[in-house]
């Protein structure tokens, strides 16, 4: 018998057919997706609840979104913001879920919309016009903003020895910094490391894929088989809407589907940049690099240069979201890769979880926790020197 654990590795393509699966990906990527029924069942299913009608939506040519702008009435402008709804047990809320889902299908009551207060330069949100009444006193919320995709699938090639290797949880040499890699359980009872999510929530590409597919876009597949999405017992409308499903018991999204949107998520690119060599080493010099770590190596040769370790780091009380969730406590976050942040930069995508900070120095400041000694040494630079090291990151 075949481990469901198994369906979620690489599979080995020849490069002829690993070239077309990336091309059909690509298409499944940016395609917008339609409420069910429609005359071309292969597209149908949206919903009823979503963020987005696509992928590319949330994150253009691969890349990530989230921008810093906020209208009058404190709403994000565009997509790739969203509202995590969470309890501390890891549940969403009984009425809403997992996510505020802020559009809807005809006939299914929204959830609502939300906007954000900035006090003291943190976002603070908010829903505005629950559409099923009040959130449960125990559900808390946090901002996510949609992260670069670009080069990270290969960090399923990472061995786990590798992210491993650079764990200190007990600060034995004495840095101030204690990574630790965040284990997930697996179906057969063994635990594997989290590599994907904002806090290391997803081991594979699949798994991170599928909860995307079941959040922002209400689409079942075989890892999240349920065909309303998000939608909860409280929220009849939407569980009772037409679904796309081809058959009782099949998802909307094929395995097929996962597995060629996942190729072409593995083959996106590495963006290139950092080649100043004394803002490399000004990185290194006040302790960036540590968390950043420049370059993983990969299974079968070759590093890849993201500048993260994939661990989890309690980057202080100004980053900390309301409460932890099981194996992630509220102020630990996976270490963000930073290949990318040129491009992030040059659309004004903020940076940070909630894409508070518009600015590198700006994201640096609301470093704190195990980080703080690398602020501190950053901030104790020359004003040259200080300026060669924002440039080298914002180049990255």
């Amino acid at each position: 018998m075949v481990l469901l654990w198994a369906l979620l590795l690489p599979a080995p393509l020849c490069a002829e057919d690993a070239r077309l699966d990336a091309a059909i990906g690509k298409a499944l990527f940016e395609r917008p997706w339609v409420p069910a029924p429609s005359s071309t069942r292969a597209n149908d299913g949206l919903g009823p609840l979503f963020d987005a009608r696509s992928c590319a939506a949330c994150h253009p040519a691969g890349g990530g979104a989230g921008a810093t702008a906020l209208d009058a009435a404190g709403r994000p402008q565009g997509l790739g913001l969203v509202l995590s709804l969470f309890r501390s047990d890891g549940s969403g809320d009984p009425a809403y879920g997992h996510r505020l889902e802020t559009m809807t299908l005809p006939g299914v009551p929204a959830e609502g919309a939300f906007s954000i207060t900035v006090e003291n330069g943190r976002r603070i949100p908010r829903v505005d016009a629950p559409g099923y009444g009040p959130l449960d006193p125990a559900t808390h919320m946090s901002l996510r903003a949609a992260p670069d995709l670009r080069g990270r699938g290969k960090l399923e090639l990472v061995d786990d020895a590798a992210i491993l290797a650079l764990e200190d949880p007990d600060d034995r040499d004495g840095d101030g910094v204690r990574g630790r890699a965040r284990r997930l359980a697996t179906p057969e009872g063994g635990s594997t490391i989290g590599r994907f999510g904002w806090k290391a929530s997803h081991p594979t590409l699949a798994g991170q894929a599928s909860e995307a597919f079941s959040l922002d876009l209400g689409l079942s597949t075989p890892l999240r088989p349920e065909p309303w999405g998000d939608c909860t017992d409280l929220q009849t409308a939407c569980r009772n809407a037409p679904h796309g499903r081809e058959g009782e018991g099949e998802p909307e999204i094929s395995q097929a589907i996962v597995q060629r949107l996942v190729t072409y998520l593995r083959a996106l690119k590495v963006p290139e940049g950092g080649f100043d060599a004394p803002g490399r080493q000004l990185f290194a010099a006040t302790g960036c690099a540590t968390c950043h770590h420049p370059a993983l190596p990969l299974r079968g040769g070759g590093t890849l240069a993201l500048h993260t370790d994939v661990l989890l780091h309690d980057m202080g009380e100004g980053l900390a979201d309301p409460a932890g969730v099981p194996g992630a406590a509220a102020a630990e976050w996976r270490t963000a890769p930073l290949g990318g942040l040129a491009s992030a930069l040059d659309r004004g995508v903020g940076l940070l979880h909630d894409g508070r900070a518009a600015t590198v120095a700006e994201a640096i400041g609301w470093h704190g926790g195990e980080a703080s000694g690398a602020r501190a040494r950053f901030e104790a630079l020359g004003k040259t020197e200080r300026a060669r090291l924002i440039d080298y990151v914002s180049s990255l």
